[in-house]
């Protein structure tokens, strides 16, 4: 586990823009933490893994996983709208599954 968290870690780093250092200031760990993350010589704590997963937008299995989840808050949303976000989805689901 500890290797694909390693790797999911730099390439999310990647994929957001963030330097090491970027994200270690975010996550108020030192630079050489990050690195050693993401060289799998250490792992992070739990709260950590939480907080990268806030960060990178996606959940913590997506994290410590190599399966790529989509995660939007519409809990600002009324409840008529986030009903509709559902059927949205469930309307693109249908269409993919068919063709």
């Amino acid at each position: 586990m500890i290797y694909n968290l390693c790797e999911r870690i730099a390439e999310l780093r990647n994929t957001f823009g963030l330097t090491q250092s970027d994200l270690a200031k975010r996550l108020e760990v030192t630079r050489s933490a990050v690195n050693a993350w993401e060289m799998g010589f250490a792992t992070p704590q739990l709260k950590n893994i939480i907080e990268m997963s806030k960060i990178f937008n996606t959940t913590v299995d997506g994290l410590l996983n190599t399966t790529s989840k989509v995660v939007i808050d519409i809990t600002d949303l009324s409840e008529k709208e986030q009903q509709a976000v559902f059927n949205i989805v469930d309307c693109l689901k249908n269409k993919t599954e068919k063709q």
